[in-house]
């Protein structure tokens, strides 16, 4: 092929001269100076947000370790100082952005097409303004381009450039917010939920960076020659051939993670998102390698970056679930209600601390996948193996009393401490339907499958212990989150190692039958020392079968007919709260979004409140 195109050079790669086309192949046109110059700006811009949220962090650790030490043993009258908003600009913050939904209410709701068709929810009005300015500014780089060059191919080669720079430096963040073993989440204190929506929303600027770098080339590729010759570019030539691999693999993981499809086949869409990235990454690299690219270095950091979460998350597996006394057990018990209380048996001691979640692991059901919990219940237990006893056919008294002085005296191996932890699985669709029916069928409700589970995993956005009035609000499922954190708040009020002097449980649940999920964790937490004087338990169910299952047992433990109606309770609440207030809430998003919505609505109204919500929208 000659070179007679006055846009054709000619340059060697390897051992075979390659006709380089001056604005599709090569530098020709591209602004690499401002390339080098915007890159910095985005690298410095991410690094000053991240400083900023760490030092407010920083601030809202300290002063909630002050809150706690000062008021730790303090009478209600003593904590008066903390009760009382001292800012109002505070108040403001926290009420009409750090807690604000977009609109007026909705947040975790999901927007439901139909009873089978939700397209997911809609991001807080923090998230919103954040994902609008990294958004703005990635369309401005883009069209930062010299107008002043009056060459249609050359404007175009710098927006391909451009483009193709910032999609590929993007896919480094892109990367480590997927990850389960982000670094973020400790060092910050951001949940993993907000990373994640972070992650969609960088990834669908990443996909449309590559289009629009792909169609860049082609429009140049086109004028060169014709879309006949520009079709054979990327059959014929590897270094287009794998950018197309690379644009068509992130298209299709745009294309297919919108919320009903991810959510209708969940199982289905990890596979082929996983597959597709690897594609896009393996496309975008070979593609890089080719021409030897300056971002082959980014790329070199996204594969590194991959690899350790994967690595990481390898060691978490075997850290739990393998000792030199053997690998974890798991036992499936089905309960009233459509669910399951699975219980993995760890073969060491491990400290879980509340409001963690695991990812676990059930080979017969699942295969290699994982999904997300919460964990409902931790504790640690023993196990003791005693050397076997001596046969004996001595039938007297004196013999049984005999036998048993000397099995006293013989040698015990010492006892192995374990952890159990324990997960409340609703039967939805997919695994865990599948997990439900199958222990249901069981003759006994009960079963031991192989099992594991990953993690723990998880960061507390504040500490409740500083707070002198805990409210946490549950419904169904979301109990789990909430248990470990009312024994904790019980047990370090009654040892005066906390602020806290009331908390108070709220869970509404459609039936009774629901009650059965976590009855025996619920006995552990009533029979607590000082527990009347610290805990209040609020049970609303929405649909009881019969009026007369609605009994309160106790003047602490109070079971209501109706749904709850989360401003009545802080109402109630409120006005004989000690010290700050926190309220935290798990559960469906519509019912989150009505908890969110009272808080906010006390908040700037003399009380120190204080809002705190896990949600799970993978």
């Amino acid at each position: 092929m000659a070179a007679t195109h006055p846009h054709i050079a000619a340059r060697g790669y390897g051992s075979n001269a390659t006709y380089i086309y001056e604005y599709s192949r090569g530098l020709g046109g591209v602004d690499v100076p401002r390339d080098v110059i915007i890159t910095r700006i985005i690298y410095i811009s991410l690094c000053v947000v991240a400083f900023v949220l760490f030092c407010g962090r920083v601030g809202q650790i300290s002063h909630a370790y002050l809150r706690r030490i000062t008021a730790n043993g303090a009478t209600h009258r003593q904590q008066n100082f903390w009760a009382q908003e001292r800012s109002s600009w505070w108040s403001n913050i926290k009420k009409h952005i750090l807690y604000a939904p977009l609109g007026r209410k909705r947040h975790n709701r999901e927007l439901q097409l139909s009873s089978a068709v939700n397209v997911g929810t809609l991001p807080s009005r923090l998230q919103t303004i954040l994902v609008i300015l990294y958004f703005v500014s990635q369309v401005t780089y883009c069209v930062l381009l010299d107008y002043s060059v009056n060459n249609k191919a050359a404007l175009v080669a710098e927006l391909r450039g451009r483009s193709g720079t910032l999609a590929v430096l993007n896919m480094i963040p892109l990367f480590i917010l997927a990850g389960r073993n982000n670094p973020l989440i400790p060092i910050l204190h951001i949940s993993f939920d907000t990373y994640n929506l972070l992650h969609r929303w960088l990834g669908r600027i990443v996909v449309l960076e590559s289009v629009v770098h792909t169609i860049a080339w082609a429009v140049n590729a086109v004028d060169e020659e014709d879309f006949t010759h520009m079709l054979a570019r990327l059959r014929e030539t590897p270094f287009f051939a794998w950018g197309l691999v690379g644009t068509v693999s992130m298209m299709f993981l745009c294309l297919h993670s919108p919320s009903p499809i991810r959510h209708a086949f969940y199982e289905t869409f990890l596979h082929l998102h996983q597959l597709a990235a690897i594609l896009a990454f393996l496309g975008v690299y070979v593609h890089l390698k080719i021409d030897d690219l300056p971002q082959q270095s980014w790329a070199r950091a996204i594969a590194s970056i991959w690899i350790g979460d994967r690595l990481a998350r390898l060691f978490r597996l075997l850290h739990l679930n393998v000792s030199t006394s053997g690998t974890t057990t798991m036992v499936v018990q089905a309960l009233p209600g459509e669910a399951c209380r699975v219980t993995f048996h760890l073969p060491k001691l491990v400290e879980i601390e509340p409001g963690y979640h695991v990812f676990a692991y059930i080979p017969s059901i699942s295969l290699w996948m994982s999904h997300p919990f919460s964990i409902a219940w931790a504790e640690p237990s023993t196990s003791n193996t005693a050397a076997p006893l001596p046969s004996s056919s001595r039938s007297s008294t004196q013999g049984k009393y005999t036998d048993l002085e000397k099995q006293s005296n013989l040698p015990t191996k010492p006892a192995k401490p374990t952890t159990q932890v324990s997960l409340i699985i609703g039967a939805q669709k997919g695994m865990t339907r599948r997990l439900y029916n199958l222990a249901n069928a069981s003759p006994s409700k009960s079963l031991t499958l192989a099992g594991f589970i990953e993690g723990p995993y998880g960061s507390t956005p504040t500490d409740p212990s500083s707070y002198g009035t805990t409210i946490l609000f549950s419904a169904g499922a979301g109990i789990t989150h909430h248990l470990l954190y009312t024994r904790n708040l019980v047990m370090q009020s009654a040892q005066n190692t906390a602020a806290t002097r009331k908390v108070y449980l709220i869970w509404s649940v459609r039936s009774t039958d629901h009650l059965a999920w976590v009855s025996s964790y619920m006995d552990q937490i009533l029979r607590l020392p000082h527990r009347r004087d610290i805990l209040v338990v609020k049970l609303f169910v929405s649909k009881p079968r019969r009026a007369a299952d609605i009994v309160s047992p106790s003047a602490t433990v109070l079971m209501h007919s109706g749904r709850c109606r989360p401003d009545v309770v802080l109402d109630e609440i409120l006005p004989g709260r000690t010290g700050a207030t926190l309220v935290s809430v798990c559960g469906p998003g519509a019912f989150a979004d009505e908890v969110r919505s009272a808080a906010r609505e006390r908040i700037g109204k003399g009380a120190v409140v204080d809002f705190v919500e896990e949600a799970f929208t993978w």
